[in-house]
């Protein structure tokens, strides 16, 4: 069964909002993370916007320089 695009978008923004506030906590910039992370600034703004679907590469290097386990990204309600 494949995934409704709808429900792919909203877990987007979900998981871009939950990136999003682990940065904030950790008093990073977008272009702090980018950084670490060799993207542009205007990747992390796209990813904490909900509007592109990332890799888990991707998921793995936002945790990494955010200091984070990988599975924290996911601690967003359904």
């Amino acid at each position: 069964m494949s995934i409704n695009n709808k429900i792919l978008v909203a877990y987007q923004k979900k998981l871009g909002q939950r990136i999003k506030e682990i940065r904030e906590d950790k008093e990073l910039s977008q272009l702090d993370v980018a950084s670490v992370c060799d993207y542009d600034k205007t990747t992390i703004s796209r990813i904490e916007n909900g509007r592109t679907n990332i890799t888990l590469k991707t998921l793995l290097n936002l945790a990494r320089a955010m200091e984070v386990d990988i599975s924290q990204l996911f601690e967003f309600r359904d």
